[in-house]
């Protein structure tokens, strides 16, 4: 499981702040399901892109691609994927290659740990 600094799991809050989400909707319960349905179907494909363009030092698409992830993390409060999407689309905005295999590693754990908090 992803931890904080200090070595601490993150909670399910922090991996999925489904009342803020909620409430971002105005209550709307069947709203957030549906987007969360659609954000399920779509974040295999949107880590798969991201990995690829990790892989070949293609910094645009990298930024392009994370940019993108942290957008449908936020839609549906996946607020550790979007903040770790937005790390990744900074250090591509920098040219900073640097730790961006070791980013993508972390990503790909939260966006396991958050499906899981999802389908729960």
């Amino acid at each position: 499981m992803h931890t904080l600094s200090d070595g601490s799991p993150l909670s399910k809050e922090q991996l999925w702040n489904r009342d803020a989400a909620v409430s971002r909707l105005g209550g709307n319960e069947g709203l957030l399901n549906r987007i969360v349905d659609m954000f399920l179907a779509q974040i295999e494909q949107k880590r798969e892109l991201l990995k690829q363009a990790v892989t070949d030092s293609d910094l645009e698409a990298v930024r392009f691609n994370s940019h993108s992830m942290k957008g449908v993390a936020g839609d549906v409060g996946a607020d550790a994927i979007r903040g770790k999407a937005a790390t990744i689309e900074l250090k591509a905005k920098q040219n900073n290659v640097n730790e961006l295999h070791e980013d993508m590693e972390e990503l790909e754990a939260l966006i396991e740990q958050t499906i899981q908090v999802m389908r729960a």
